[in-house]
């Protein structure tokens, strides 16, 4: 059995009323207004605290059902970021070509048994596809290859 703030729902609760309670506070800058004529920051620190409670009835909720938490899958998380990262780099300098196959590998290696050659068939089809869609049908100023290091 698992502790009460070990739970799904407790971490669900608490990460709800964390970001109600962040909305709530960021707009609570602006002008609250009354409720016959809102300003700016009513709507938004209205549902921050709506959400905020809503938080804190999940928080209750763990109460009966202390489901544990699922094993994190660090892999994927910090793979897919850097395959982000990656692909923002070598546009500039190498074009959508090799900068979109690098990011196809890289995303690839998320996942635990991906044969290689599936990977660069599914580059080989899809760069082209993409590039093609965003450069000739929708006009968007990327070169398929640019080498300017």
């Amino acid at each position: 059995m698992t502790s009460y703030l070990g739970s799904k729902d407790a971490v669900a609760g608490l990460v709800t009323m964390a970001i109600g309670a962040g909305v709530a506070i960021a707009a609570s800058d602006y002008g609250m207004g009354t409720p016959r004529q809102m300003g700016p920051g009513f709507f938004p620190v209205v549902l921050g605290g709506l959400m905020a409670f809503v938080g804190v009835l999940i928080l209750f909720g763990a109460l009966r059902d202390r489901e544990a938490l699922p094993d994190v899958p660090w892999r994927p998380l910090v793979v897919m970021p850097l395959a982000i990262l990656a692909f923002a780099l070598l546009l500039p300098r190498t074009g959508l070509g090799p900068a979109g196959v690098v990011t196809v590998l890289l995303a690839g290696m998320a996942q635990r048994g991906r044969p290689g050659v599936s990977l660069w068939l599914l580059a080989a089809l899809l760069v082209p596809a993409v590039w093609l869609l965003f450069a000739r049908l929708l006009g968007v100023p990327v070169p398929f290859i640019a080498w300017t290091f």
